[in-house]
């Protein structure tokens, strides 16, 4: 249920737009894991490390490009170097290990001078020199690995046997003294491994002292390219900083970028969300298809990404690390469980209940159209009634509707913008001109935007509208409009 919340607001959209350049950081972002209120010192460093990297972004642009290019080629190798703590490691495993010490030698000068001009905080990366000249004795700083014959004299005497031997394997034409020499040269060959292994053993035996210190340069690499990764998605769909508050709300002109992309692509734009709650029950009102579940979704997601170490994006966010956030939509999720979606919905919001009952810190609520899968007079006062509760919580509570009444019981109230300035006339135009795809017509025209009502308790009636540019039956649309 929790990946199903995540895709649904656009979490997950957005996760999947990071872009780390090495394994390292793809194992971050794989391992997301979400902050909790104690942990707050550790968030608000990694919060500001990624404003620092956003801020630096252009001025150290080359630094930038060539860190990631570093980076790119690395291999995630933690498994075989903690082998190496109890066991020697393979040619294979020792050359990719050798690798990692070469790019840790690029990349920490360069690392060392984008720390020190942005000034980002606790993630270190230190050249790994010293395992590196137990891998490469000679210094040639090839990315290969290969014991010399002069690793040992054993070593040496065994090669030369053996290509003394080779050489006359190449002369020998009789079948008789070419099985022979063959056979002598496998024996010399079985005496070449037992040697060789007995030197990776001593390789790896010299690079113990060094494991915690390349685990700790792993380490820094991870959480470099994380933080970089961050910072190019913040610049890519506006990211702010943020202030955390006690129990506050307040964002500014947020965006949804799964909701902005698809808009985008049917040539409109979205339209930013700005909000402000407190504890209790904050109330957004407006006709069906006109940008609810956008809006409190577009919350959610914003304040999730603070909760997983994101910046949000919107111009500005001062928000409570919460405890825990919760969605409760109709979205079809427990129809298997032999609910239908109204008691689904019953059932998720007790759960939701219980739990913020028991949280120590402040949690977020978020209700979208509750009670909507029941008749519209029990819906209402359901409706009216989980308000008052919710008015009754340490909680931030905020709720959608399309229900009348409901809004004299909340502490604020916004209306979603919806169609209230859309050009009707051009719009269905427009439908007309583009085969009747009504629509997609409509919700490129759709604006997000909440303002505060103020002293309505109605909800906005764009809902004739939309059925007049969709093309319902003219004779119905006659009898709705004499009803009004």
């Amino acid at each position: 249920m929790r990946h199903e919340f995540e895709r649904n607001i656009g979490f997950r959209y957005a996760i999947d737009l990071l872009e780390p350049a090495s394994p390292y950081g793809r194992a971050k972002i794989a391992g997301l894991r979400f902050f909790s209120p104690d942990e707050r010192p550790e968030l608000e460093r990694q919060l500001q490390n990624v404003v620092r990297t956003l801020h630096h972004l252009a001025p150290l642009a080359p630094e930038y490009e060539k860190i990631s290019l570093y980076m790119m080629p690395l291999k995630d190798i933690r498994r075989s170097v903690e082998m190496c703590r109890e066991a020697a490691l393979s040619e294979t495993e020792l050359f990719e290990l050798k690798r990692f010490c070469l790019q840790s030698v690029l990349i920490s000068p360069v690392f060392a001078r984008i720390r020190d001009a942005s000034g980002i905080e606790g993630i270190d990366i230190r050249a790994q020199e010293e395992a590196l000249g137990l891998l490469d004795p000679e210094n040639a700083r090839a990315a290969t690995f290969f014991l010399p014959d002069a690793s040992s004299k054993a070593l040496l005497a065994i090669r030369k046997e053996k290509r003394a031997l080779e050489e006359k394997l190449r002369r020998a034409a009789d079948r008789d003294e070419r099985a022979r020499l063959m056979a002598e040269r496998a024996a010399v060959a079985a005496r070449e491994d037992v040697e060789e292994s007995r030197l990776r053993a001593e390789i790896c035996e010299g690079l113990r002292p060094h494991i915690d210190g390349i685990l700790r340069c792993m380490d820094g690499i991870a959480n470099f390219d994380f933080t970089l990764a961050r910072a190019k998605l913040a610049a890519a769909y506006g990211g702010c900083a943020v202030e955390f508050s006690r129990n506050e709300v307040e964002f500014v002109d947020m965006r949804n970028p799964r909701v902005a992309d698809a808009l985008k692509e049917r040539g409109g734009s979205f339209t930013p969300v700005s909000i402000s709650a407190g504890p209790g029950a904050a109330l957004i009102t407006g006709a069906n298809m006109g940008g609810k579940s956008v809006a409190l979704k577009t919350l959610a997601l914003n304040a999730l990404l603070v909760k997983a170490g994101l910046l949000p994006f919107a111009k500005s966010a001062r928000l409570p690390l919460f405890e825990e956030i919760f969605l409760v939509a109709e979205d079809g999720e427990d129809v298997g469980r032999g609910l239908s979606s109204f008691g689904a919905e019953i059932v998720r919001f007790n759960e939701m209940l219980s739990r913020a009952l028991r949280a120590k810190g402040v949690c977020l609520l978020l209700l979208d159209e509750f009670a909507r899968g029941t008749n519209p007079e029990e819906g209402a006062l359901i409706a009216r009634a989980v308000t008052r509760r919710l008015n009754g919580l340490p909680h931030v509570g905020v709720l959608t509707t399309h229900y009348d009444g409901v809004a004299r019981y909340a502490k604020l109230h916004y209306e979603v913008a919806g169609l209230r300035d859309m050009d009707v006339a051009a719009v269905a135009r427009e439908i007309a001109a583009n085969r009747g795809d009504g629509v997609r017509v409509i919700a490129r025209h759709m604006n997000y935007g909440l303002y505060r009502a103020q002293g309505r308790e109605s909800c906005p009636r764009d809902a004739r509208n939309v059925c007049m540019l969709l093309g319902m039956d003219a004779e119905i649309l006659k009898d709705i409009a004499a009803q009004e």
